[in-house]
């Protein structure tokens, strides 16, 4: 018998007796998901199960009346909700607004305002990838990536101490999946597809939950499930984490870009929905009443994201002189050339994220001065701007030097010199990028 099944089977077992009020949903809301699931209800059995919950129906009201439903005029019955947005909208709007309240009960020693902003993220991403791949319910999609990492929640409150040692690890730089797994048997995401399971969420959101955190490599089929790749990419491409993370290995790039493949999704495509996503979470959380920090916070946030790409960068070069250094002196400049092209693609990760994170940046102040929050009496905001400025200016100057190189298709062409002077050229404006990256009145 599998040891770690055993285990695994222990542990979501304590976890349901730690948490009976977890055990299962609240009526209401189990009772909108068994009318969401059956062809046969209409808009009048659901709107009558959600009026049976006054909060749940006054907040629900607030939500389709808000710019995150777009109405053209005001909506002022549950009923008249479920006939204009859809049965499977009205249901993934209450699903989404009453677990957060639901999970917020819970005691935790977790961020929750870190927490949500990700978790939001990654629901934001999820329904903007699923739209643009034409999946069928991109509403699906943002309630799996809102609760895909609910199992996190459970498993700290349900082993507190145990969670705190590991808390420790994944913020030194280990993968916390591996880290839960070693401890465990098992992971945050196998967690929260077990309790979703058990609130009788329709299956394919707790399998998409369960396998969050897949590895696929090249060669390799990929799940014919599409939400359990929306949701793997979607939490791949998320800025906003609830601890440190280190930057992604090779083989992370190599999962999301098999997925991105396996989803018919371009590169572009993605860079232009992580664009966007920081000014959605900043919106979509006011609308839902999810909270996610003060503008000062994402700012913080903003500028050590932004830091941490240029670091990444950095090391990569560091990385590539020592390999050249170890490489035989007749090898090195065909080895070179094969670096300098891995290099290229790689460059080409860090400046993508370096670019959403810049424009993030400009968002959040946009955000700031609309709302009122920021008052540009000692020109910050003036500031920030010619920084964004400055830095995108920096990664075209970047880019154009890897576009050179990219031009080269035999080494013979590159000598020990150029190569030399390559690399002072960028680390040249990495250290100016640096610059751009700190804090504001820093």
């Amino acid at each position: 018998m599998n040891v770690n099944m055993d285990k695994s089977q222990e542990i979501f077992y304590k976890i349901l007796s730690e948490h009976k009020e977890l055990s299962s949903l609240p009526q209401v809301l189990a009772e909108v998901l068994k009318i969401s699931s059956d062809d046969n209800s209409s808009a009048d059995d659901l709107a009558d199960v959600i009026m049976k919950d006054p909060a749940l129906a006054a907040k629900l009201l607030r939500v389709v009346n808000s710019p995150f439903c777009g109405m053209a005029r005001e909506v002022t019955s549950i009923k008249q909700a479920v006939m204009t947005l859809g049965i499977r909208t009205v249901t993934a709007i209450a699903l989404s607004t009453s677990i957060y309240d639901l999970t917020n009960k819970i005691d935790s020693l977790i961020n929750r305002k870190k927490f949500w902003r990700h978790s939001l993220e990654v629901a934001i991403a999820s329904r903007m990838i699923a739209e643009k791949i034409g999946y069928g319910s991109p509403e699906e999609a943002f309630v799996a990536g809102l609760l895909h990492d609910i199992g996190v929640l459970i498993l700290e409150s349900s082993f507190p101490e145990e969670f705190k040692r590991i808390w420790r690890l994944v913020e030194s730089g280990e993968k916390q999946e591996l880290v839960e797994q070693r401890t465990w048997g098992t992971d945050h995401a196998k967690a929260g597809q077990f309790l979703l399971d058990q609130w009788g969420i329709p299956k394919r959101l707790g399998e998409a939950i369960g396998a969050h955190h897949e590895m696929i490599d090249h060669g390799e089929p990929a799940s014919s499930k599409k939400l359990n790749l929306i949701l793997n990419l979607a939490n791949q491409i998320s800025r906003f984490r609830v601890y440190s993370m280190p930057p992604p290995e090779s083989k992370d790039l190599e999962n999301s870009d098999v997925i991105a493949a396996s989803l018919e999704i371009s590169q572009e495509q993605l860079a232009k929905i992580c664009e966007n996503l920081v000014s959605e979470v900043i919106k979509e959380s006011g609308y839902l009443e999810i909270k996610i920090g003060s503008l000062e916070e994402l700012f913080l946030q903003a500028n050590q994201l932004l830091f941490k790409q240029y670091l990444a960068t950095e090391n990569l070069l560091r990385e590539n002189r020592t390999m050249k250094q170890q490489i035989n002196r007749d090898q090195v400049k065909k080895a070179a050339l094969e670096s300098l092209n891995s290099l290229s693609a790689t460059f080409s990760h860090y400046i993508n994220n370096a670019i959403s994170a810049i424009l993030g940046r400009a968002e959040l102040i946009e955000a700031g001065i609309t709302r009122g929050e920021i008052i540009d009496k000692n020109g910050s905001a003036g500031l920030s701007s010619q920084i964004i400025i400055e830095a995108v200016d920096t990664i075209s100057i970047i880019l154009g030097e890897l576009n050179k190189i990219s031009m080269y298709d035999d080494s013979s062409q590159l000598d020990d010199s150029y190569l030399a002077d390559f690399e002072e050229k960028i680390k040249t404006q990495l250290k100016n990028l640096e610059k751009a990256s700190a804090p504001i009145g820093g």
